[in-house]
C-alpha cells in the first residue's frame, strides 16, 4: 500500500505473517479491480450488448436490464465473484489479527478512557437495533456495525478501522481522516462564515470524522452517535488516543434524544445508503427538528445515478447486489430535494453538489492505485465527493 496507517493506540497491530496476508489480499484486490474488472466493458460492448439487441431489438433501457444481461456473461461472473471473495478475505485477514490481541486492545481502550477524559461515552443497552443494521452485515464485514460480543467489546470498531484502510488503499490518509477532511473543506467553501457552537455527527463509526470536526472547530461541542456499542467504545478510545474531545452516545438517528433546535450543524458521512426507505425520511425529519434556524445539515455520499451514463450506473450499483448494501441502489435513485422538502426544509435552501473527495482532502490523490472510473461499486475515496443538504 502506498500510505502506511498511523498507529494511534487502539489500532490493531499486525504480526509479520498477518501483515503479509493483508498485503497479499490488498494486492489481489488491486489486481482484480485493475486488470480483471475493466474487462466487463469489453464484454458488454462485444458480446452482451449485441446479444441483447438481437434478442430484444433495442439497447438496455436501465441499469437493471443491463445487470441482468451481464449476469449471463462469464467475464462478469468471474470478476464479480473475485471482487466479493477479496472483500471477504480482507475482513478475515484483519479479524484474525484482532482476535490474537483481543485482551491487549481492550486494555488499551480502557487505559485511554479511564480517569479524566476530554470526551464522554453514553451507551444504551435497551436500544432497539434497527433491522436494516442488525440483520445485515454491511459491505460483508462480519457482524456488521451492531455486533457486541463481550464486556468492553471494541471488535467491530477495530475491524472497520484497519479493514477500511486496506480497502481504500490508504486513500483516506494515515489516520483514516480523509472523509472528515473533505467535509471540513466543503464546509469552509460552502459556509465560510459558519461558526457552529454545537455539531452533531450521525453514524460516526470509528469517530475519525468527529475528531476532524473537533480540531476544525475547537470552540464547538461535538456530539457523535451510532447504534453499535462496540463501535462507540472504540471511537471513544480512538478520540482520546488522538487527543480530541468528542461526546459519543448510542442512539438511533431516526429517534434522537436531543432537544429541538439544539445544533448549528448536523453531518453524516456515507451513512444514508446504510439505512432504509422509511428510516431515511425519519432521519431527515430529525435533522430538521434538532437544527436551529440558520443551521445546516450536510450529508456526504456517493453520487446519484441520474448523474451517470448507463454503464457507469450499472458498475456503481454492484454493491447493491454483491456487497450486502441492499439500500445502495434505492438511495441513489431518490429525489433528494423532495426528501429534504418533505422533512420541512424550504426547496430553495436545498443543495446538491460535488466537492474534493477523501483522497484529495487527505493529500493522497497521487497514490490512487486503481482508476476509479474502471472499478465496480464505490470509488473507495478516489473520486469527487457528492454532497447533499439544506439550511433551515
Amino acid at each position: 500500500m502506498a500510505v502506511k496507517q498511523a498507529q494511534h493506540g487502539v489500532l490493531p497491530e499486525a504480526s509479520h505473517d498477518e501483515a503479509a496476508r493483508q498485503s497479499f489480499v490488498f494486492g489481489f484486490s488491486k489486481h482484480v479491480m485493475g486488470q480483471v474488472t475493466p474487462g466487463n466493458r469489453a464484454a458488454y460492448e462485444n458480446r452482451v450488448a449485441p446479444a441483447f439487441a438481437k434478442r430484444e431489438g433495442r439497447a438496455p433501457q436501465d441499469r437493471h436490464e443491463l445487470r441482468k444481461a451481464m449476469e449471463r456473461d462469464g467475464q462478469f461472473q468471474v470478476s464479480s465473484a473475485l471482487q466479493r471473495t477479496t472483500q471477504e478475505m480482507l475482513w478475515d485477514s484483519v479479524g484474525e489479527s484482532i482476535e490474537r490481541q483481543w485482551d491487549t486492545l481492550r486494555d488499551r481502550a480502557h487505559h485511554f478512557t479511564s480517569g479524566k477524559t476530554r470526551g464522554t461515552l453514553a451507551l444504551d443497552p435497551a436500544l432497539a437495533m434497527p433491522s436494516y443494521i442488525g440483520r445485515n452485515d454491511h459491505h460483508a464485514m462480519p457482524g456488521g456495525y451492531s455486533t457486541d460480543l463481550a464486556d468492553d467489546d471494541i471488535f467491530s470498531g477495530a475491524l472497520y478501522d484497519r479493514g477500511a484502510f486496506i480497502y481504500t488503499d490508504g486513500l483516506l490518509g494515515p489516520y483514516m481522516e480523509g472523509s472528515g477532511l473533505s467535509v471540513v473543506k466543503f464546509l469552509r467553501t460552502q459556509f465560510p462564515d459558519l461558526k457552529p457552537r454545537r455539531i452533531l455527527e450521525l453514524g460516526c463509526t470509528t469517530g475519525a470524522t468527529a475528531s476532524v470536526l473537533a480540531r476544525a472547530f475547537p470552540d464547538a461541542e461535538i456530539q457523535a452517535v451510532d447504534v453499535g456499542a462496540a463501535l462507540l467504545r472504540y471511537a471513544h478510545a480512538r478520540a482520546e488516543a488522538v487527543g480530541t474531545g468528542v461526546h459519543f452516545s448510542q442512539q438511533n438517528a431516526e429517534h434522537l434524544n436531543f432537544a429541538d433546535e439544539s445544533f448549528d450543524l448536523v453531518v453524516s458521512n456515507a451513512v444514508l445508503h446504510e439505512t432504509a426507505s422509511q428510516a431515511i425520511r425519519n432521519i431527515m425529519a430529525e435533522c430538521h427538528r434538532v437544527l436551529k434556524n440558520g443551521g445546516a445539515m450536510v450529508h456526504a455520499e456517493q453520487p446519484q445515478f441520474a448523474s451517470m451514463d448507463l454503464f457507469k450506473a450499472f458498475t456503481h450499483d454492484w454493491d447493491t447486489y454483491n456487497n450486502n448494501e441492499p439500500f445502495w441502489g434505492t438511495v441513489h435513485d431518490l429525489d433528494l430535494e423532495d426528501l429534504a422538502v418533505g422533512a420541512g426544509f424550504a426547496r430553495t435552501d436545498v443543495f446538491q453538489t460535488f466537492a474534493p473527495g477523501a483522497a484529495a482532502s487527505a493529500g493522497t490523490v497521487g497514490h490512487v492505485a486503481v482508476d476509479p472510473t474502471k472499478i465496480m461499486g464505490s470509488d473507495r475515496g478516489g473520486g469527487l465527493k457528492f454532497y447533499f443538504g439544506a439550511v433551515k
